[in-house]
């Protein structure tokens, strides 16, 4: 791995500041980030929920460590990941954070998926007064899906073979009546990506207690963002982007304190915060552009409690998006001199 790493910066080394992308962006005076806007029954091709505040972030941490402080990015909504990745083929947007990551999607639109930002999942919005509290207690209930859709299959592969009594299956063809079918007991529970179930509990507004999330999921969905294939520069910036942002969090750079490292910080914070000179310029920024990126938005778990966590109104654990240090499943490169 380092040695592909090194190969690719004395790639990028070679070209700072002349990648096509960046070129264009920087010529364009701002980025355009995409911004996918689930849209109920607009298209079943989508499996995540509305994560659009959370890429946001990432997009505004992109775009300070292109500009710095004072320039904010451009987005552009679309309903949903396939019109997400056309306006990226089509050069309308710089980047898409973020998209479930797959070779064969990619090959189509020409893009390519950085490290996930979010391990989505197939899970299960459950009345609080059904007595469901794990997987097994799915047996014998009513479990609600949209007719024909990648969360059918997945029950029929996943969950049955888990529950000797099998549970009670009730398709429907849209999610706005399933929802409601929800809400009225017709359903005792109803699956999708964990995501997508964290929005649908929000839009209950006043009865948001009555439902609740469950911590299993079936299955493990990246949230991921793309770019075009053929900038190496471009990906590896974007890449960096998000493993920085988990660095800063395992070292307990903050919004609050990156702006004024300690004297006696570490070399790891010292290269984050650009006070030594790491791999920015390589990338085509500044050495004060991670700095930046940190400053505008906060680290990783700053961005995800804001966002998808306890401080917003999806209100999910972080469960395995911690950091692997922490027992979760998010990991980052490690910050380590160029050799």
């Amino acid at each position: 791995m380092r040695f592909v790493l090194i190969c690719l910066f004395a790639l990028v080394a070679h070209a700072a500041y002349a990648g096509e992308t960046l070129d264009a962006v920087r010529k364009a005076g701002t980025l355009t980030c995409g911004a996918v806007i689930d849209q109920d029954d607009y298209s079943e091709a989508d499996t995540h929920g509305n994560l659009s505040a959370f890429g946001a972030d990432f997009c505004r941490a992109l775009t300070a460590e292109i500009f710095g402080a004072g320039v904010k990015p451009l987005f552009l909504s679309v309903p949903d990941e396939p019109s997400g990745l056309k306006a990226l083929r089509d050069s309308k947007i710089s980047v898409l954070f973020g998209a479930t990551p797959d070779p064969v999607i990619g090959g189509v639109y020409g893009v390519g998926f950085g490290p996930p930002m979010f391990l989505d999942g197939q899970g299960f919005l459950v009345s609080a007064a059904s007595g469901i509290e794990t997987l097994a207690d799915l047996a014998g209930k009513r479990v609600c899906f949209i007719n024909a859709s990648k969360p059918e299959q997945v029950l029929y592969d996943v969950l049955e073979p888990m529950l000797r009594e099998r549970e009670i299956r009730m398709p429907y063809s849209e999610r706005g009546e399933m929802e409601v079918a929800l809400v009225d007991g017709h359903c005792d529970a109803i699956t999708g990506d964990i995501s997508w179930m964290a929005n649908v509990r929000a839009a209950f507004h006043a009865q948001i207690s009555r439902f609740k999330v469950l911590p299993e999921t079936l299955t493990v969905d990246p949230f991921a963002p793309a770019y075009r294939v053929g900038d190496a520069q471009w990906a590896s910036l974007v890449d960096w982007t998000v493993w920085v942002l988990m660095q800063a969090e395992a070292h307990k750079v903050t919004q609050a304190n990156a702006g004024a490292p300690a004297e006696d910080a570490d070399i790891t914070v010292r290269r984050l915060l650009g006070t030594t000179p790491w791999i920015a310029r390589a990338l085509g920024i500044g050495d004060d552009g991670f700095r930046n990126a940190l400053v505008a938005v906060g680290n990783y778990g700053e961005i995800f409690e804001r966002n998808i966590g306890a401080h917003s109104r999806l209100d999910l654990p972080r469960g395995r998006n911690r950091l692997v240090s922490a027992g979760g499943a998010m990991w980052a490169l490690p910050v380590e001199p160029l050799q």
